[in-house]
């Protein structure tokens, strides 16, 4: 389920507050009670109202509940939300965390308590991860692919021998769905690609997180099977809040899950329990369009912006990055080569920030190009950063003035995100 369906499902008001630091004479406590009851949180949905605050400096969360709520979101899961917010917070992506934390009270708050479990640092989130090689407690950890590798080679000994890759995708999908029952969420499960564990290691997912995933993908089953050459598709009913499971046949000629390019292939809008597809070049819209599911007859991006061809799999992550890391070096007016490094972080590991960075490049010295101002749209969108989706939105749009589509895009986006109207 996504926020905003939640949200409007549980009628609560959610505020979130983000501080720098605590003023000097004050709890979070003290000022979370103070804040809640300033702006009035709650008034306008009954007396039903939730407060979020966190505070940079010091890693502190406080969860302020109303009195109409106090019931279905007792103390004890506030603290241990609280608690878990000191690893999630510090992660590459925090706004993952607190989108799953508002879904979780507000679940709660409409009293799908089952449904909705309680965030908790992942239990194969060991210190050493977070504080050797994953990045430190205080400054988060924003690190390079390298450090997650050694990261995840220091993570504890556990069994995962039940999930390894098959030569039958089907085979290898129920292996996959067991582990998300399971509520398994470890980088290191064995049918996963070498970029999925990047990805699970980038952005932590806990064990009812996992299970709830579980429970949609169950709902919206039984899933189908689509192919196209080494891809698979494992596609759920429509109206079930889920995205399709994307499957990548090895060298091996065994079936491995390839989770980052479930989120890279398609979206699902905050307000819709449907998945879309996002580029015109998509090797499956032909076969998604069959199956009748709505939403599929027109895609996002369109042709404006291309997917990248997989590299056969298995290929050296580590080393493609530093190629085209020399690469950037060598070349330094290059834009292609650091789109093409924008590209790998994004549609092999899903590493939002990472992909940014390299587009940024790309855009400052090709600020013409808009593959690159498309692209950028995609990645701030999903970075929650929508004054800059906005700026790249209206920028397509000025130098497209014949794409009445992409203006009236611009036009909407601007009505549901511009913070200054």
């Amino acid at each position: 389920m996504s926020l905003k369906l939640a949200e409007d499902k549980a009628r609560i008001e959610n505020a979130l507050i983000l501080l720098s630091a605590l003023p000097k004479d004050k709890t979070i406590e003290e000022l979370a009670a103070e804040l809640f009851s300033k702006y009035r949180i709650g008034e306008r949905r009954g007396g039903r109202g939730l407060l979020y605050l966190y505070t940079i400096r010091e890693n502190l969360m406080k969860i302020e509940v109303s009195y109409a709520l106090e019931g279905a979101i007792p103390d004890i899961v506030c603290r241990q939300l609280e608690e878990a917010a000191k690893t999630y917070m510090l992660s590459e992506v925090p706004q993952d965390f607190l989108s799953e934390l508002i879904i979780t009270t507000n679940l709660r708050g409409m009293g799908s308590g089952s449904d909705a479990g309680t965030a908790a640092r992942p239990k194969w989130l060991a210190d050493e991860f977070l504080s050797g090689g994953g990045g430190a407690l205080v400054g988060g950890y924003r690190k390079s692919l390298a450090d997650y590798e050694r990261a995840i080679k220091r993570l504890p000994a556990t069994d995962l021998t039940g999930f390894t890759a098959s030569r039958e995708a089907a085979e290898t999908l129920q292996r996959y769905l067991l582990s998300l029952q399971l509520g398994i969420g470890d980088p290191r499960l064995p049918l996963l690609t070498d970029g999925s564990r990047i990805f699970r290691a980038v952005v932590p997912r806990d064990e009812a997180q996992q299970q709830r995933i579980f429970k949609y993908l169950q709902a919206a089953g039984p899933l189908r099977l689509l192919y196209s050459a080494d891809l698979a598709l494992a596609v759920p009913k429509a109206g079930g809040s889920n995205l399709p499971i994307v499957l990548r046949r090895g060298a091996d000629r065994s079936w491995y899950v390839d989770e980052p390019k479930a989120w890279t292939y398609f979206h699902r809008f905050e307000n819709s329990v449907n998945f879309y597809v996002k580029y015109a070049d998509n090797r499956f819209l032909d076969q998604l369009r069959k199956l009748g599911l709505p939403g599929i007859d027109q895609t996002i991006y369109g042709h404006h912006v291309a997917t990248p061809a997989p590299p056969q799999y298995p290929f050296d992550l580590a080393r493609r990055v530093d190629e085209l890391q020399a690469q950037a070096t060598e070349h330094p007016r290059d834009p292609a080569v650091r789109a093409a490094l924008g590209d790998l972080y994004l549609f092999e590991m899903n590493w939002i920030t990472k992909a940014i960075e390299w587009y940024e490049q790309a855009r400052a010295l090709a600020p013409g190009e808009l593959t690159y101002r498309w692209r950028l749209m995609d990645l701030y969108l999903n970075d929650s950063r929508a004054e800059k989706c906005l700026a790249e939105l209206k920028f397509v749009a000025d130098r497209s003035p014949q794409d009445i589509a992409t203006r009236n895009w611009y036009v909407a986006y601007k009505k549901a995100y511009d913070s200054t109207l």
